[in-house]
Order: C-alpha cells, then sequence, then structure tokens
C-alpha cells in the first residue's frame, strides 16, 4: 500500500523551470490567475499527469486534458491486455478541491519566486470511485509547478498511495513541506477542508477552543468548567491530533475557518 507510485505522463518542458525568472513576473501572473479565478469544477489545469498503480493495477487520470496528449491512458497509452482498472475523481471531493484547496495553494505560494518554489512540496488526499462504485482515498504528493503557455500552475505529482484503511473520513487534508537543508522535508501548514461544516471534534473540545479563544488559561478554563487541568490539557492535545494542527492558536484558526465555532 505505501509505495511510490509514478506519473505515466510528464512533460518534460513543464519540469524545467526557469530559475531566471524574476519575482515580479511569477506574482503577477500568479495574481491573474487568483483574480480571475480557475473555472469551477474544471481540473484542467490543476494536475499534468495521469497516474497508474501498479500493485493494485489501478489508472487515474485526473487533469482532464485527455484528447490532448496521446500518451494519456484514455488514448490507449496502457496495452488492453495489462487490464487496468480506471478510478474516477469524485465529484464531492472534485468541486471541494478546485474551490478551495487548490486556490489556499496559490494564496500560499504567491510570493515565492521559481527557485524558492522548488524548496515546497504539498501533500492531500481525497476520495476515488472504482468502477464496481466503491470509494476509497487516496494520498498525492508532489510540486508546483508552471506551464510554458501562459504560466499557469499545475501540481506535477510524484506519489499516489491508497490510504482507505486509515483515512475514512470525508475531509481533504492539504499539508506544505518546506526543505531544510539538514533536515529535509519539513511540514510548516495544515488545513482541512469539508463539504460540510460539521466538526470532528466534540462539543467538550470544542467548548475549550472557544474560551482559549476568550483569552482564558487552562487553569483558568479548569476553573469554570470544573475540570482537572490535566483534562483541559487532554482535550487540547486530542484535538490538535484530530486536526493535525500544532498548537492552539492553529487549532483556533481551523476552527474559525471551518465554522466550527
Amino acid at each position: 500500500m505505501n509505495n511510490e507510485n509514478e506519473a505515466i505522463i510528464n512533460n518534460g518542458a513543464n519540469q524545467n523551470l526557469n530559475k531566471n525568472d524574476s519575482r515580479n513576473s511569477k506574482m503577477f501572473s500568479k495574481q491573474k490567475v487568483l483574480e480571475n479565478d480557475l473555472p469551477e469544477n474544471n481540473l484542467q489545469h490543476h494536475f499534468d499527469s495521469c497516474f497508474i498503480d501498479h500493485s493494485l493495477r489501478q489508472i487515474a487520470c485526473i487533469h482532464e486534458h485527455c484528447s490532448d496528449d496521446n500518451r494519456c491512458f484514455k488514448n490507449e497509452m496502457v496495452p488492453e491486455n495489462l487490464n487496468f482498472n480506471t478510478l474516477r475523481f469524485h465529484p464531492d471531493d472534485r468541486k471541494l478541491w478546485c474551490e478551495r484547496a487548490f486556490p489556499d495553494i496559490l494564496k500560499y505560494t504567491d510570493s515565492l519566486t521559481d527557485v524558492e518554489l522548488l524548496d515546497y512540496m504539498f501533500s492531500f488526499n481525497h476520495r476515488y470511485i472504482r468502477n464496481d462504485g466503491s470509494v476509497s482515498q487516496f494520498l498525492h504528493e508532489g510540486f508546483l509547478i508552471f506551464t510554458d503557455n501562459n504560466r499557469l500552475p499545475v501540481l506535477n505529482m510524484k506519489v499516489f498511495t491508497e490510504i482507505g484503511d486509515i483515512k475514512t473520513d470525508e475531509t481533504i487534508v492539504l499539508s506544505v513541506f518546506m526543505n531544510s537543508v539538514n533536515e529535509g522535508f519539513q511540514k510548516i501548514f495544515t488545513k482541512v477542508y469539508s463539504n460540510t461544516h460539521n466538526s470532528m471534534l466534540t462539543q467538550r473540545e470544542l467548548e475549550i477552543i472557544r474560551l482559549c479563544r476568550e483569552g482564558l488559561s487552562s487553569k483558568m478554563i479548569a476553573d469554570k468548567l470544573k475540570l482537572s487541568i490535566h483534562t483541559v490539557k487532554n482535550h487540547k492535545r486530542n484535538s490538535m491530533e484530530k486536526t493535525l494542527t500544532h498548537n492552539i492558536t492553529e487549532l483556533i484558526h481551523l476552527c474559525i475557518q471551518n465554522y466550527w465555532l
């Protein structure tokens, strides 16, 4: 399951970023994309390749411009005798990804130059639908690059891994990693997206987070709710583990973004 799978379409020109581009050029091009907004529910410019999972004999097309590339599996790149099953992007996750997750990636990288962008990796999950109608989660990891034509941003994906056994809810979790010379890629940002406003946190956890937002310390919260300070700290820790956040500030910000508070 934890295998790294190759993207079966790779545009060589896309991978060779022009390191001489100026910061102003990069910021202008990305700002133009953000101002015009990418077409709703259109993944044409979000991903640069299809995926193939050799171990599970599965193929997924996520870039939605197969007709423009004869190497795509929909255009018989994969011989029929290999008998691979195709995966379809879940429509709910497709909408959520297009409207919220991918625009956040563009906003996060808006001030980065091409050279700086090489040190950032993006990880996220979403659901695919198999031929038999069953649904499973897959993990993707990759880098943001810009096409030669109009410098449109696309994700050059490197990892395609099924995680259905360990990721069972319907949220999309986006993480950003930055490369460190001494420590490799370290996670610096995480955000959880959901199609509903239902929180993954309990009412007690949300109550404690709400009081933290009001500026109360753990001891003050414990006194107010008639709990032990140990219980309050455990609720905080469990909330951060559930949401993949690293501190109370990030946790409060995530709850506000998802309308949980």
